[in-house]
């Protein structure tokens, strides 16, 4: 296998966390009196930063984006036993330690949220860094990730990306990075089949793709 070292992105990707993002999203515009949005509508419109999805839902000219999602945040945490890891990617995890790959989170969740439940699942020890954000309105992932793999030599030509968003396939755009996309997170299959790499609706086909 060429890869040596794997970002994977978190929300969606490892924690399968999409439906209670969902929920929380619509008690958050309810309680502002606004119109619920559909599964497939939050599928289709969820972006990084979240300041470009929360810009489609709510009248940002009336509320302040860092109170919506410190609001958000606390519904999210209130629904957080509906949460789990997705089918499938803790073999995926393990796989990469037998193929002594150097595995690393690179989100743009909160860090002390992302180690809370990689400790909870009993995941954290497969990664070698966290790296998400303090700010989770604005903040870059390439930046932390170019970063990151300068100073611990990732080679790009051996660092692949797993992600669930267009976004996360940008992000590996801008590090150099080899790309695959899981189907079953934060973004719908339509969007992701557009970024033109590979897609797969689960983690025993991305391992099959990997190691072929």
């Amino acid at each position: 296998m060429k890869y040596k070292n794997i970002l994977w992105d978190w929300n969606g990707t490892i924690l399968n966390d999409t439906p209670v993002a969902f929920e929380a999203t619509n008690i958050l515009l309810e309680r502002y009196g606004y119109p619920t949005i559909t599964l497939e509508y939050y599928r289709d419109n969820i972006d990084t930063p979240i300041v470009n999805f929360y810009s489609k839902i709510f009248d940002l000219n009336k509320h302040d984006i860092q109170m919506l999602d410190e609001e958000w945040g606390v519904l999210y945490n209130q629904l957080s036993d509906k949460i789990g890891l997705h089918k499938g990617v803790e073999e995926l995890l393990h796989f990469f330690v037998d193929e002594n790959c150097r595995q690393v989170v690179l989100s743009a969740f909160r860090t002390e949220v992302i180690t809370k439940y990689a400790r909870k699942f009993s995941v954290e020890e497969y990664f070698e860094d966290i790296l998400g954000t303090q700010n989770i309105v604005m903040e870059s992932k390439t930046i932390r990730g170019r970063r990151y793999m300068t100073e611990h030599k990732f080679a790009p030509e051996q660092t692949l990306y797993i992600g669930d968003t267009v976004h996360d396939c940008d992000t590996a755009l801008a590090l150099g990075v080899d790309c695959v996309l899981f189907s079953g997170g934060q973004q719908s299959p339509k969007l992701l089949q557009q970024c033109g790499v590979p897609v797969f609706d689960s983690f025993s086909e991305i391992k099959k793709y990997i190691i072929i």
